[in-house]
């Protein structure tokens, strides 16, 4: 009597342990945290980057009126960089998933990048700001944090 209520513990103690101990949704949870990141990083650089090109594209581009963009747009990467590594290393698997985030990331990157070469090119006495405020640093920081996050996404980012 007392080996049948034992028994009866274990196997309920089991049943709830093995239960709980299956989560499904953080994958799915996590790719979607990862585009959220991306979201709000696209939303940041589509009202900076915009005011960038205008400046340095009517020529009225000067270090008074750049700097604050600049320090914008690095803010602007730093918080996408700093939600990232928040999130657990590797927590984004699969080439469907990192295949999705890619698509997400590549024309943020690629519009940054667009924008502060037309900066270089239009106004190339400008182009020195970029190292104080770490544009660089930031971008960097950015491009590893996604690759931390999503297995694969270094990879798939060369190839955009």
């Amino acid at each position: 009597m007392f080996f049948s209520r034992v028994f009866s513990f274990a196997v309920l103690s089991l049943s709830v342990i093995s239960a709980a101990a299956t989560p499904v949704a953080p994958k799915k949870r996590a790719v979607s945290d990862v585009l959220a990141v991306v979201g709000t990083l696209q939303s940041s650089t589509g009202t900076i980057l915009p005011q960038i090109d205008s400046l340095a594209n009517s020529g009225s581009a000067t270090q008074a009126n750049i700097s604050p963009l600049l320090a914008n747009l690095v803010d602007a990467l730093n918080t996408a960089s700093t939600s990232l590594n928040a999130m657990q290393a590797n927590s984004v698997t699969g080439s469907s998933n990192a295949k999705e985030v890619s698509n997400a990331a590549a024309p943020v990157v690629k519009n940054v990048a667009t924008s502060l070469n037309n900066l270089k090119v239009q106004k190339p006495e400008l182009a020195s700001l970029f190292v104080p405020f770490g544009i660089d640093t930031a971008l960097n920081e950015l491009l590893v944090g996604l690759d931390v996050v999503v297995v694969g996404l270094g990879t798939l980012l060369s190839e955009v």
